[in-house]
């Protein structure tokens, strides 16, 4: 069959044709391993770059989600409350995908990826952060005062983001890692033009 130009081969990894001794644990015998199982499993490195970026980005989604569980109660306005509903479904998928990058290259992955609440989100230093005065500040606020804070910290939390997208662009990065920056940078932009015309309207 003609091969189109372009493509290549289809390649099946070889597997070790030299049976390797496995020795067995105190009181058992050794085993003759052979083929595949013989074969041994790596695990695909990360670049530091990417593994800084993704760890600190897990941290800063897991912040934006507890500033929707602050307010979402008390948000009366119905754009900022689908906005801060939206939020919080697209980031939780999205720290999902980058823990699990992290973790299938042996690489640290932040506890707020199993629980934004885990640690003080107050005590990190990343771009766009809210404190925890500004977090007390937000579980408090009731009526049209909080939806215009939310809107205020979600800029300044989303702008900061785009800030370490930019920052991350600067050095080589796995394509998968770009694609993640480049997908939060999309969203986040674009979401941040919209919280400023939700904010400019509630005035």
């Amino acid at each position: 069959m003609h091969r189109g130009r372009g493509s290549a081969p289809a390649v099946t990894p070889a597997t070790p044709s030299v049976p390797v001794l496995q020795p067995g644990k105190p009181g058992q015998p050794n085993a003759t391993l052979t083929g595949s199982a013989a074969a041994p499993v790596t695990t695909p490195g990360i670049r530091p770059g990417d593994a800084r970026f993704l760890t600190d980005m897990v941290t800063h989604h897991a912040q934006a989600i507890v500033m929707v569980d602050a307010v979402a109660s008390d948000l009366t306005d119905r754009q900022v409350a689908s906005l801060a509903s939206r939020i919080r479904d697209e980031q939780r998928p999205e720290i999902d995908a980058m823990a699990g990058y992290l973790e299938q290259r042996g690489a640290p992955v932040p506890p707020e990826a199993t629980n934004p609440n885990l640690v003080d989100h107050g005590s990190h230093s990343m771009p766009g952060m809210a404190s925890e005065k500004d977090l007390r500040e937000l579980a408090a606020a009731t009526g049209a005062g909080a939806d215009r804070l939310f809107l205020t910290l979600m800029i300044r939390h989303h702008e900061g983001a785009l800030t370490m997208v930019e920052e991350h662009a600067r050095q080589a990065a796995d394509e998968r890692v770009e694609e993640i920056a480049a997908d939060i940078n999309v969203t986040q932009a674009k979401q941040i033009d919209q919280m400023r015309v939700m904010l400019a309207r509630l005035g």
